[in-house]
């Protein structure tokens, strides 16, 4: 019995040791998903946007503007993270820069 409790003792410091041995670590693929579904759909919502825009309707504009910025900001995120995880993060600015530009794009309305 205390072998049992010493026992998952020791698997959660070693998860809260190290967060690598967690078991809800996403891979690198995952975050590659992740990013190829989100900026299709922030591509799809900030045409539509940009579609609303021009037909006058601001408030629609603005609000599907935000939806696509979020979507952005998540696959922009997501892009990061697959990047850390391969260790190619040797020159990051572009896709921070990126990440920015999302969220100037969310609160512009």
């Amino acid at each position: 019995m205390y072998s049992k409790i010493i026992g998952q003792f020791v698997l959660i410091i070693l998860l809260v040791v190290n967060p690598n041995l967690s078991f809800n670590q996403k891979s690198f693929s995952e975050y590659m998903e992740s990013w190829d579904t989100k900026i299709e759909l922030a591509s799809k919502y900030l045409t539509e946007a940009e579609s609303e825009f021009k037909a006058g309707d601001e408030l629609t504009g603005c609000v599907t503007q935000r939806r696509a910025a979020d979507y952005g900001i998540e696959a922009t995120e997501s892009l990061l993270m697959a990047f850390k995880i391969s260790k190619t993060t040797t020159d990051l600015s572009d896709i921070e820069s990126g990440l920015n530009k999302w969220k100037e794009i969310r609160d512009f309305c």
